[in-house]
C-alpha cells in the first residue's frame, strides 16, 4: 500500500510539471486567446485523467 501511494505521489508531481510546463509553452505560443484557453484546458483534463488511472487501482476501482 505504502509503495502504490509513493508511486501515485511521484507521479502527480511528473505530471503536474508536465503539465505546467506544457501550458508554460501555450502561453509562449503567438495564437489568440481562445484558442489558448482551450489548449489550456485540454492539458489539464489530460493531467487530470493520468492522474485519475493512477489512483483509481489503488482504491480498488480501476484495473491493474
Amino acid at each position: 500500500m505504502i509503495n502504490g501511494l509513493i508511486a501515485l505521489l511521484i507521479a502527480v508531481i511528473v505530471v503536474g510539471i508536465i503539465a505546467w510546463l506544457v501550458t508554460y509553452i501555450i502561453d509562449m505560443l503567438p495564437i489568440d486567446g481562445p484558442f489558448k484557453q482551450i489548449a489550456k484546458v485540454l492539458v489539464l483534463l489530460v493531467a487530470v485523467l493520468v492522474i485519475l488511472a493512477k489512483a483509481l487501482p489503488l482504491l480498488g476501482l480501476g484495473s491493474v
